[in-house]
């Protein structure tokens, strides 16, 4: 094994051994979370509950049960307060569980079922607090539209263009720094195919990146 590819295996492993202690130590987060939630929950201690519970659905990671564990008892909590006529605590969450599913969402969305819900509750519920003054001829279930169409609305930058743009910036500096490495010999003449190689990557990726930061 040559000293090069030694260095790579050496810094690969320790990425991987760092990458695993972070995905280990936010799933015990996220259950400690979880369980912390549901006791205050138990004990009547909702504000406290629903922060841990909410805590427990950030911390998210691909295919933890934990996460989902969290939103349905959220909503779960939700509903019988609702249910109760406690319409405040219904209403906070409810708001756990939607701003859970827009702070972790990436190229998809993991609670999409839980935000649909959840939008649709909150839009209910706003609907039957005292409305201002001119919308006091607007009907019950007008306002519900109309809220409802508020929580629709999303001005976050969509996943899909900021992982282009990632990609269009990694092409971008990487190519232009291969070629700054290895764009020439020992005796300082240019290596063409290296060259117009690196010279495509560093095409692409600005015009990955421009678009990119254009319709994200």
């Amino acid at each position: 094994m040559t000293p090069r590819l030694r260095a790579a295996v050496g810094w690969t492993a320790a990425l991987l051994l760092f990458f695993g202690i972070a995905v280990v130590r936010v799933a015990g987060d996220a259950r400690d979370a979880l369980t912390e939630g549901r006791a205050a929950l138990a004990r009547g201690d909702g504000d406290r509950g629903v922060r841990a519970l909410r805590r427990a659905a950030h911390l998210y990671l691909p295919g933890n049960a934990v996460n989902t564990d969290a939103c349905d008892a959220l909503e779960r909590y939700a509903r019988e307060e609702e249910a109760l006529g406690h319409q405040a605590r219904a209403v906070e969450a409810w708001r756990a569980i939607r701003s859970s599913a827009l702070a972790t969402r990436w190229l998809v969305v993991p609670y999409r079922a839980h935000l649909d819900r959840a939008n649709r509750s909150l839009a209910r519920l706003m609907a039957l607090l005292p409305p201002p003054a001119e919308e006091r001829d607007v009907s019950v279930a007008r306002r519900e539209e109309l809220h409802y169409a508020l929580l629709l609305e999303d001005r976050a930058p969509d996943p899909a263009w900021v992982l282009v743009l990632g990609v269009g910036v990694a092409l971008w500096l990487g190519g232009a720094f291969y070629a700054a490495r290895h764009g020439w010999d020992d005796d300082d003449r240019p290596r063409a195919r290296t060259l117009a190689a690196t010279a495509t990557a560093v095409t692409v990726g600005l015009v990955l990146f421009v678009l990119a930061l254009r319709r994200a």
